[in-house]
């Protein structure tokens, strides 16, 4: 073919590459020289030789920041699917890393190695359908993730009938190229195809087939000399030579004879090629028509006369420059500010028709913000930036959304105090989560969380402080957090709020007067903050029918907006708090909520679908639905910690919906959610295997537990209400019916409708068995049975069922006469005693252990520490007679030594602003926090000891003998006389009765 002309050893050498992968087996080839040498020419001319007996994937790399990660393999996978069909596409099972690379995932990113082997196994399997042909093109503008996926799948296809081709410019791949020690270990291992400059025939043989003739020999001589024989070179020098034009421009330089042909076109195409050279090597004609102000038809048609002098080509439903060499030469045609005009000109042309944006990438319209520099009005420039952030982070990519966030914060005028606030917050919150592996953002992210709170508070807009001060989080700077609260609600609401209300409460307070205010200013952005924040801060107990109010609003919001983020989450919340109401209307909601999650055409919600459809297949008893959904929502996962940490814990609620005994939880959900959850799952956990030792300690190290009105306050009451039943504790169960009875009818949901655990009346049936209060229990295990089977929850049905018949089996003996010895013996979890020749049976409860201790040594004491926690052993034991616990433990050290870090850093930052009384009233803050450090530490800096281990023990320990004495004397009042009057409880108890002691068999 005319098109390789000069090129019959490479052609020859690529052409046996591709045989060789038809007939056996393929592997990878590279084809170098310098720009416009012909190796697309000459790829694409084998491509179309062989393109019938194998299926054919091109792609181009781009130089630009715009481009995402992996962009050959985004354009590849694109290709063959479109060449296959999707029906063909389907069949060859593309995994979900390959969908999350096509934009169709749910946001999470796939871990490199599952991404790289993915794309290599769809590769596989098509071409066990028929030989494949990978063409990439201009590898020197990769980007990194490309080649190190094509030097995985090159690796692992070896011996398959895949046959990957790679051009690119070795002249740039320079020791200093950002690329070099990735391509070298390509060139390795790849069949090397160089491409050398043509000599005098093919030089003249391409000036013929350029211009339809060609020069005479000395001309041609002059020609190869001075382009070196670059096919492009010779056939731009070519045109000039035809046009009249003498040969030797070209020793200006060929970036000059594009130069000098550019400026032969018409004003109007020149100028409409200048302006698409900044759009990139492909264009739109809206987009360049808008931008530069010429109606589309007369843009159109010096398009088509650009193409016809081959500068540029049509495609379906764009252009494209021939060469990257014509866009740059027209691109650096431009001064900087005429380029920064424009970038601005696109931007504009997109404000002024919006309908064009769809056509681009939020990331490139972003880049053109970016590069307009002052010639665009920052508010613009802010906005656009914003929204690549944003699409960064559904897309995956928080280094990206990072990236954007960093450069509208760097647009933002000194007037822009709201968005830089916001700006600061998100960028905190996203270096941050990128922090792990670097605590220098860590630290970073701490520093943009102290400005956003400074600058917020130096506005004076109390509608931005309460914004700063809510978003920042909460279990740090926790005393300058309720200062800044309390200037903000004092402005909202025109007075002070009470100095002495909890933290908790205080936000609670300030984010009512916050939406009043929101509602007053008729602003949908601080409305829908100020719900979503409320939201947050609003569960457990008492909160459904508020909860219910908001998300309904959110939905109105949303629908008036046409923020369809907004609309799918207030959708995702609205049958969680209907389900909590134990409202039926539940099923119905979820079902809008997934029509909507299809309709969004997103795999991120769509793998949201799978988690809560599973949640609800565990209420209702469909464990191994429920395990199949989790199945589907992990393989879609990726590597994002927190997706998979809810997974995790999915996983767990799984095991204790089904009665099994759930495995340990991981700390990292606990980083992102409280670091008292993994200890509160392990605590239920520990009740589940009858380990009451463990979920004591689990008590005393979360204290309060979370805040009551958190997500995870469901949870806590579970966990405190399964512990006091175990150990009898008689003031907790009191506690607990009081604070739950007001509420009986809702459902206990937590950790925003991933974690459900049944009606509240089937817990308060509990508590009052516990209680032996039977007629209440009864009545509320009555009450769950009804709202379960309303639900479709059979599993809590018959668990409130299976609770209400264990009620009588406490005195399913009482009453028969029975002869022999006394006794006081354990079996399994039930207690059988004897005394007087009657015998009972009761449920184990700790007071049993301790009077069976003191039985079986009549007249001996043991102390009260000894009692607490048998199983603990010596360690334990010997804790307790030391006395009390740390004023101070290591962790609040810890915290205490972050605080006044945190001061220190404050300090300075308000100093460098000139803030003289801020820095004082900080200085003297941590003063404060100094003397409360001293006064809990004691010689050395060792910590105080507050309380007394061994009061406690002889409390808990009388507390426990006397209610288990109670029930005796309810189903067996001569054995609990007995008792009553040979016990003695206090440091020490002892069994020591006034006359002789029966023979126990113990």
């Amino acid at each position: 073919m005319t098109f390789l002309i000069g090129r019959d050893h490479p052609a020859a050498a690529l052409r046996s590459a591709v045989e060789r992968t038809v007939s056996s087996h393929g592997g990878l080839a590279l084809v170098t020289g310098e720009a416009g040498i012909g190796k697309s020419t000459l790829v694409t001319d084998i491509a179309a030789r062989f393109r019938g007996e194998l299926t054919v994937a091109f792609a181009t790399s781009w130089e630009s920041e715009a481009v995402p990660d992996h962009w050959l393999w985004v354009q590849v996978l694109r290709s063959l699917r479109a060449q296959l069909g999707d029906e063909t596409w389907q069949a060859l099972q593309p995994a979900p890393a390959v969908d999350a690379l096509l934009g169709r995932g749910d946001g999470t990113t796939p871990a490199q190695f599952e991404l790289y082997d993915a794309v290599t196994q769809l590769l596989i399997s098509a071409s066990q359908r028929g030989p494949v042909l990978v063409v990439l093109d201009d590898l020197h503008f990769a980007d990194p993730g490309s080649l190190e996926l094509l030097k995985f799948a090159s690796q692992h296809t070896w011996f398959e009938r895949i046959l990957f081709v790679g051009t690119y410019r070795d002249s740039e791949i320079d020791p200093g190229h950002r690329l070099r020690a990735r391509m070298l270990p390509l060139v390795a291992k790849a069949v090397m195809i160089s491409l050398e400059g043509l000599d005098e025939s093919g030089v003249a043989e391409l000036c013929r087939t350029t211009v339809g003739d060609a020069p005479d020999p000395a001309t041609v001589a002059e020609i190869t000399r001075r382009t070196g024989g670059n096919p492009f070179f010779v056939e731009q020098t070519a045109q000039l030579w035809a046009s009249g034009q003498r040969v030797d421009a070209t020793t200006a330089g060929m970036r000059d004879a594009l130069q000098r042909r550019i400026d032969q076109l018409p004003e109007p195409v020149v100028r409409m090629l200048t302006l698409a050279s900044v759009g990139g090597r492909e264009f739109h004609a809206g987009v360049m028509a808008q931008a530069a102000g010429i109606e589309l038809h007369r843009i159109e048609a010096a398009l088509d006369a650009a193409c016809q002098t081959r500068l540029v080509r049509r495609e379906a439903d764009r252009y494209v420059f021939v060469h990257d060499l014509v866009r740059e030469t027209l691109y650096n045609t431009m001064s900087s500010d005429e380029a920064a005009h424009h970038h601005g000109c696109v931007v504009r042309a997109l404000v002024a028709d919006e309908s064009l944006q769809k056509l681009m990438l939020s990331t490139e319209i972003a880049h053109h913000a970016w590069l307009a520099g002052d010639d665009l009005d920052p508010v613009i420039a802010v906005d656009f930036l914003t929204r690549a952030a944003r699409d960064s982070q559904r897309c995956l990519s928080v280094a990206g959304a990072e990236k954007y966030l960093r450069r509208a914060l760097a647009r933002c005028t000194p007037g822009m105090v709201r968005e830089r606030v916001k700006l600061r917050l998100d960028l905190a919150g996203a270096v941050t989560w990128l922090s792990r592996p670097d605590q220098r953002l860590l630290e970073e992210g701490r520093v943009l969380y102290d400005q956003a709170l400074l600058e917020a508070e130096d506005s004076g807009d109390p509608m931005l402080l309460t914004r700063a001060a809510v978003e920042v989080p909460q279990d740090a700077r926790v005393d300058e957090l309720m200062r800044l609260k309390t200037l903000a609600y004092t402005k909202l609401a025109g007075e002070a709020p009470d100095p002495d209300l909890p933290h908790d409460d205080l936000t609670r307070r300030l984010l009512y007067a916050y939406m009043l205010a929101a509602r007053a200013a008729d602003s949908d952005d601080d409305l829908s903050f100020g719900l979503w924040a409320t939201h947050a801060v609003n569960w457990g107990p008492g909160t459904a029918a508020e909860r219910q109010a908001i998300v309904e609003e959110l939905a109105e919001i949303s629908a008036r907006t046409g923020d369809m983020e907004m609309r799918l989450y207030a959708a995702s919340l609205g049958w969680v708090v209907l389900l909590e109401r134990g409202d039926p209307a539940f099923l119905a909601q979820l079902d809008r909520f997934c029509a909507l999650a299809e309709a969004s055409d997103s795999d991120r919600w769509r793998s949201g679908m799978d988690v809560d459809h599973a949640v609800i297949d565990m209420v209702q008893g469909r464990f191994e639905e429920a395990e199949a959904r989790l199945a589907e929502a992990t393989a879609v996962a990726g590597d994002d910690p927190m997706y998979l940490h809810m997974l995790e814990h999915l996983h767990w609620e799984l095991s204790i919906a089904r009665g099994a005994v759930p495995t340990a939880v991981s700390k990292g959900w606990g980083e992102a959610f409280g670091i008292w959850y993994p200890d509160l799952l392990s605590g239920i956990s520990a009740l589940r295997r009858g380990d009451p030792a463990g979920a004591r300690a689990v008590r005393a190290r979360l204290g309060d537990g979370p805040s009551p009105r958190s997500p995870g306050a469901y949870l806590w009451i579970r966990f405190e209400a399964e512990l006091a039943i175990a150990e009898d504790d008689t003031e907790t169960i009191a506690r607990l019916r009081e604070r739950l009875a007001p509420f009986e009818g809702e459902w206990l949901v937590a950790l925003w409708g991933t974690s459900v655990h049944g009606p509240l009346s089937h817990w308060l049936g509990l508590l009052a068995a516990a209680a032996g209060d039977e007629d209440a229990a009864r009545g509320h295990f009555a009450n769950a049975v009804e709202q379960s089977e309303r639900l479709g929850a059979h599993p809590w049905a018959e668990a409130a069922r299976k609770a209400d018949a264990e009620l009588g089996t406490a005195t399913a003996e009482t009453g028969t006469e029975v002869t022999g010895a006394a006794v006081f013996r354990r079996e399994s979890s039930t207690w059988t005693l004897r005394y007087e020749g009657r015998s009972v049976h009761l449920p184990h409860a700790k007071g049993f252990a301790d009077l069976h201790r003191l039985l079986r040594q009549p007249g001996v004491e043991v102390a009260a520490v000894d009692l607490l926690d048998p199983e603990g052993g010596e360690a334990v034991t010997a804790d307790a007679r030391l006395g009390g616990d740390d004023l101070l433990d290591a962790e609040a050290r810890a915290r205490y030594r972050d605080h006044l870090e945190m001061l220190d850093e404050q300090i300075d930052t308000a100093a460098a602003l000139g803030d003289d009384a801020r820095a004082a009233r900080l200085d003297a803050e941590r003063q404060a926090l100094i003397e409360q450090l001293k006064a809990a530490t004691g010689l050395g800096g060792r910590s105080r000891r507050l309380g007394d281990n061994a009061e406690r023990a002889r409390k808990s320990v009388t507390n426990r003998i006397r209610n288990t004495l109670k029930k005796i004397e309810a189903v067996h009042p001569a054995l609990a006389a007995h008792l009553h009057g040979a016990v003695a409880t206090g440091s020490a108890c002892v069994y020591r009765p006034e006359t002789e002691a029966p023979r126990w068999e113990l």
